[in-house]
């Protein structure tokens, strides 16, 4: 099981990101609409930080998104576009 903490900011960005790159609505559906390790407390737009506990096969299919785009994370913030290449980087 992994971690991933995102601000009510950062799912901003992947929603302005849409369909434009993998790492918006593709992204979004791995979080949101896969992983059943969802927290309670809050939905997609909750004003808060959401910590997701992300099952290892849903972590390898994010690492694919970062891999396909060389983890750049285009139009992302430098401290998104890092958090997002960290957390694939320690996908084992």
């Amino acid at each position: 099981m992994y971690i991933l903490t995102l601000s009510a900011a950062d799912r901003a960005a992947i929603d302005w990101i849409g369909n434009r790159y993998a790492h918006g609505d593709d992204l979004f559906k791995l979080l949101w609409s896969e992983c059943h390790h969802r927290p309670e407390y809050a939905d997609w737009d909750y004003s808060g930080d959401i910590s997701f506990e992300v099952p290892e096969h849903i972590a390898w299919a994010i690492n694919e998104i970062g891999e396909e785009g060389a983890y750049c994370w285009d139009c992302f913030a430098d401290d998104l576009s890092t958090k997002l290449t960290e957390f694939c980087m320690n996908v084992v």
